[in-house]
Formats: C-alpha cells, sequence, structure tokens
C-alpha cells in the first residue's frame, strides 16, 4: 500500500528530475475529477504548501460537454481548488459533436490544456495518468499495430513547447493505490458516466477485455508480461533516441522551420533503423505543431531515397505534407507549402550587407576585399561561396532565378553550357534550381550560379586585387 506522503515524495522527486529544463514557473494540475486526479490535486497541493514546487499551482478542468452532467464536474473541481488553496481554470470545448472519437477529445483537451498553461504561465502540465493506464496503452497499442515507442507505454515527461513541459508522476502507482487512498482521505470525487460508456474503445478494452484476459491468464501474468513488454521496449527506445541525437547532431542540420538536410554518406544498413528514428524526429520538428508523417511515408523514404539517384523524390500525403529528395550528399526535406516562392523581377545587390533574396530562405552577403582572402580554401568553402574580380565585371550586379535560355561559361571549362544542363550535372538540388539567386551584371549575363559555377569571365586573375567575395547563405 502507498501511503499520502510516499505519493507526495514520488511527485517531488519527479519535478527534481525536470527541474532544469527552463520551464515557466506555474503548474498547471490537468483535473477530471475522477479518484486520479482528484488524489494528484491533492498531492500537488501538499508539495505546494510546502515550497516544493517550481510556481503556484492552478488546477485546469476541460469540459468536453459530453453528457448533461458535464457541468458539474468542472463545479466539483472549482470547490476542490477554493478548498485547497489553489487557482482554478475551465475551459468549455465548443463545436464538439456528441460522442466525439478518444482521439478528438484528447487532442482537444491537450490543445486546450496548452492554451490555459500560457494563460497562467506555466511551465509544468501535470496529469494522473498511473501504472493501469499504462497496461491498457500498451495492450492498445499492440492491438492496433504499433513500433517500439508504442509499446514503450506512456512517458513520464513529454516537451509540449520551449518553456512548457507534460509531466506524470503517477506511472507507477496502481488505480487501487490511488483509489484506497481517496477512501482512507475521504476525498470528494465526481463519477463521470462516459468512463464507463463501452462504444469508446479504451472503456471497452479497460471493462470488458482486460478484465476477461486477467481471468484466462492471471491478473498477474498479464500485467507482469506487459509491464515487462514496456520496460524493455522503453530501454529500446531509449537506445533508439540517443543513436538518433547522435544522426541529427552530427549529420543533420535544419536550416530554418521548414527546411533541414541529413548527410548519408558513410551510413550503413546497420545504421537504417536509427536514421529511421533520426527522420522521423526530424519529420516531427518540420511538422509541428501537424502530427508528423505516417510510418509508411519515412518507410518509402528510406526504401527509395537512400540508395536512389540524385533528385529522386518522396512526397507525403495531404496538406502539409513534407518533401523529400535524394540529393549528393544525402537528403533534403523540406514543408513545399511553407516555402515562400522567389521573387519575379531582378534585385539590386547591394555589397557590405545581406541583401535578402525575395521571401525565399536564401539571402546573398557581398564583401569587398582589398586583396584576396587565402582562408577558407575553395574546396572548404564550398560551393555557395565565390570570389568574383569587379574590374573584370564591373557591379551594379542583381539577383534574380534562373531563366529559360541563360548559359555561361564555367570556371575551368573553354566552352560556353546551358545553365540549366549544368546545374543538373553538379547535382544542385531539384528544390533549389529555380529557387536559388543567380548573380547577373547589368546586362543580365550570368556571373555565379550558386552550388553550381562561377563564371569564367568574373574569375580571379594572379594580377587581382580587389575583389568580391559573394556567400549565400539560408536565414
Amino acid at each position: 500500500m502507498t501511503s499520502l506522503t510516499e505519493l507526495v515524495e514520488r511527485t517531488a522527486r519527479c519535478f527534481a528530475r525536470y527541474e532544469n529544463l527552463g520551464a515557466a514557473p506555474a503548474v498547471l494540475a490537468a483535473v477530471s475529477g475522477g479518484v486520479d486526479s482528484t488524489v494528484l490535486a491533492v498531492v500537488l497541493a501538499r508539495l505546494a504548501a510546502a515550497g516544493r514546487l517550481p510556481g503556484p499551482l492552478v488546477l485546469a478542468h476541460v469540459d468536453h460537454r459530453q453528457h448533461e452532467f458535464s457541468s458539474h464536474a468542472g463545479e466539483h473541481v472549482a470547490r476542490l481548488s477554493r478548498q485547497l488553496g489553489a487557482g482554478y481554470l475551465l475551459r468549455q470545448l465548443q463545436d464538439v459533436a456528441p460522442h466525439a472519437s478518444e482521439d478528438e477529445l484528447r487532442q482537444r483537451r491537450y490543445a486546450a490544456l496548452q492554451e490555459l498553461a500560457v494563460e497562467c504561465d506555466a511551465g509544468f502540465v501535470v496529469t494522473a495518468h498511473h501504472a493501469d493506464d499504462d497496461v491498457e496503452t500498451v495492450l492498445f497499442r499492440l492491438l492496433r499495430g504499433t513500433g517500439v515507442r508504442g509499446l514503450a507505454g506512456i512517458p513520464e515527461h513529454r516537451a509540449l513547447g520551449p518553456r512548457l513541459h507534460l509531466l506524470r508522476p503517477f506511472l507507477e502507482v496502481r488505480r487501487s493505490q490511488l483509489e484506497q487512498l481517496a477512501g482512507q482521505e475521504r476525498l470528494p470525487v465526481f463519477d463521470d458516466p462516459t468512463n464507463r460508456d463501452t462504444r469508446y474503445a479504451r472503456n471497452a478494452l479497460r471493462h470488458e477485455l482486460i478484465p476477461e484476459l486477467r481471468a484466462k491468464v492471471g491478473s498477474s501474468n498479464l500485467d507482469a508480461s506487459l509491464f515487462a513488454l514496456a520496460r524493455t521496449a522503453k530501454a529500446t527506445a531509449a537506445l533508439l533516441d540517443a543513436q538518433a541525437r547522435r544522426i541529427l547532431t552530427q549529420r543533420g542540420r535544419q536550416a530554418n522551420a521548414w527546411r533541414a538536410t541529413v548527410d548519408l554518406r558513410g551510413l550503413g544498413t546497420d545504421d537504417r533503423v536509427f536514421l529511421r528514428e533520426a527522420l522521423t524526429q526530424l519529420d516531427a520538428r518540420l511538422r509541428a505543431p501537424e502530427p508528423g508523417s505516417s510510418p509508411a511515408v519515412l518507410e518509402r523514404v528510406l526504401d527509395e531515397l537512400w540508395l536512389g539517384r540524385c533528385g529522386q523524390r518522396v512526397h507525403g500525403l495531404g496538406a502539409g505534407a513534407l518533401l523529400y529528395e535524394r540529393t549528393r550528399e544525402g537528403l533534403l526535406i523540406v514543408d513545399p507549402a511553407r516555402a515562400g516562392p522567389p521573387p519575379d523581377h531582378s534585385i539590386p545587390l547591394a555589397l557590405g550587407g545581406l541583401v535578402a533574396f525575395g521571401v525565399t530562405e536564401w539571402q546573398v552577403g557581398a564583401v569587398p576585399h582589398s586583396e584576396p582572402p587565402l582562408d577558407p580554401s575553395p574546396s572548404a568553402a564550398g560551393p555557395l561561396r565565390a570570389l568574383l574580380d569587379p574590374e573584370r565585371v564591373p557591379p551594379p550586379w542583381f539577383l534574380r532565378t534562373r531563366r529559360s535560355g541563360d548559359r555561361l561559361t564555367p570556371l575551368g571549362l573553354d566552352r560556353e553550357v546551358e545553365l540549366r544542363r549544368y546545374q543538373q550535372s553538379q547535382h544542385v538540388p531539384r528544390f533549389d534550381r529555380d529557387r536559388l539567386p543567380v548573380v547577373v551584371d547589368s546586362c543580365d549575363r550570368v556571373l555565379w550560379a550558386p552550388g553550381a559555377t562561377l563564371s569564367a569571365r568574373a574569375a580571379l586573375r594572379p594580377t587581382t586585387s580587389v575583389c568580391i567575395e559573394l556567400n549565400v547563405q539560408t536565414r
């Protein structure tokens, strides 16, 4: 039997594990009024009274409006907050259909809790999920089909935003223990009738399938097996997460909120499972706050693009779907819907600063030098940096997109070529060919195509003194 004091200490240790997250001060407890969340409210109130919470305690109730007595639950939580000396916030969901799906209600509930957290400057949203919820979640996901992360069950911590975190301190506490504590402390609770409605899959699992399974295989056997499965999956998920973060740290680059790259060079087939997890995490970042791409899309990316040819693509389905393109180095991942269109006119290139190329992700820096810089070398600088001789091609220079018929003589060649074909030969990503700024002179002749080549007539000579360094970078 877990005592209330033990539960208070368990919850305090949970907060201590995440005290360095830089979260906002207040603590928002999600309280439905049932046994589990009422015990949570009492535990958090004791911590608040002892000065062991990072900030003030606020009880939050989200009214789903799924039955005629739903407002009574909010009134119950309001009374509880007054008894405990905590703050209280209520959010009634609007435009929710009767008998809305569990997924819809859950998404709406968490969205409401995040809004309320912002309202009271909370850094932690705390819920009363317990060990039985974890068992149900593992079994539910197992029946639906899931991966290692799904089998790991409910996580104790999840980031909801830069300064907002979700905590679940009761995950190792059984529902029966919470019920006994509520009875011993004579805590007032609200019995939500929707918790017994077996039209909801989770309720059917809780009240029908799990009791039947326990009767067949034994309660301790079923629970022990599912707990063991969850522990093994959690350990495996932790390993996947660590290796995925290593790949993203060493090989990934997120240029902005909707564009990223991953270098695949040197990765072998043994790295596939870790790369898949890295892509899952990166995909979720780029699609946030929307759900990430489906597992089927990411499997297609690995199957078709890992060993695919440059320019080959996989595009997800639906609004906001990400585009994956195979490049010479690896993968380019973008959200085309958030990529601003390139300008349809020429932009003067001013010297000495950065010039934005319309609303695209690109900007160009132009820095004059009294003599050609020796560092970095051309190979170290990469294809998005060039040195031009302003005496051979006097400014003004302009930025524009590639146009049909553009030609130039690339540095190192003795013949003129079509820019479009040369960009392809230099493996400039398809997504970038019509978006990268091209530098032209006052006669609209191409001087430099970033990522591809510098025109031979703009290149430095042995006698060049003053030069202009151009850099193209994402913003």
